[in-house]
């Protein structure tokens, strides 16, 4: 529905269909009648996010933070790593975010059963069954990312997989794994490996069906770090590292 609406000219968003060409991408911020700027309504990254759009089910708001933050963190010493890939979207604009940022020899890793939700889904918080998200494969996954030789694949179990990159430093970690022990073991491998300045984000912080399963996880391992959980109205969180 909402490529169906961009590809009419409009944005579709929780206030309500925007034009693309508003004026300086602004768009109405209801209830109280002013208007904000809302870049990702915008090209370039319009059109990034309808190459990516097809393989992820993270919205258009969200996946420009990930751009962004993605940008930022390209000058930092590294690698990039995304826990929770399902069909590679967000995969996709990451690598080719470090590509236009002339970062391209930085590593992606990308950690996934590349199966759907594992057996402990049926366990664990977050409302998900083992086998959902099960519609991909590492296969299908690998060949929309071939432009990218730096990309780096780790398909079984958190936290199995990580020891894969247990030598390695990190400018930009993104949690999408919903799940509350595959959440908090993330956590507790990346953060103590990221570099001053690099960014953690976690899509699932902010919905009512994480907050005993992504959110639990997040807010008990930063409890006693120096770093806040900064929540953002995208329903992520973001934390950076001092």
């Amino acid at each position: 529905m909402v490529k169906l609406f961009r590809g009419l000219g409009w944005h579709l968003s929780r206030d309500g269909l925007v034009r693309l060409d508003a004026p300086g991408g602004y768009i109405p911020a209801p209830p109280n009648g002013y208007r904000v700027f809302a870049p990702w309504t915008l090209p370039p990254f319009t059109s990034l996010f309808l190459q990516v759009s097809p393989w992820t089910l993270v919205g258009d708001e969200r996946c420009y933070v990930l751009h962004q933050l993605v940008k930022q963190c390209a000058h930092l010493p590294g690698d990039f790593a995304e826990c929770g890939v399902y069909k590679g979207g967000t995969a996709m604009l990451a690598a080719r975010t470090l590509h236009d940022a002339g970062a391209s020899d930085r590593p992606l890793h990308l950690f996934d059963t590349f199966q759907g939700m594992p057996e402990q889904a049926g366990r664990d918080a977050g409302g998900h069954a083992p086998g959902d998200f099960g519609d991909t494969s590492l296969t299908a996954v690998q060949s929309r990312l071939t432009e990218f030789p730096n990309v780096r694949f780790h398909p079984g179990l958190i936290p199995t997989t990580l020891s894969a990159a247990e030598d390695r430093s990190f400018a930009f970690v993104y949690l999408d794994l919903d799940l509350y022990d595959s959440t908090l073991q993330a956590a507790r491998f990346f953060y103590p490996r990221m570099v001053p300045g690099a960014a953690l984000i976690c899509d699932d912080y902010g919905f009512p069906r994480y907050k005993d399963a992504a959110k639990k996880a997040i807010d008990e391992y930063f409890a006693d770090k120096p770093e806040p959980v900064i929540a953002l109205k995208t329903g992520q969180c973001l934390v950076i590292k001092h």
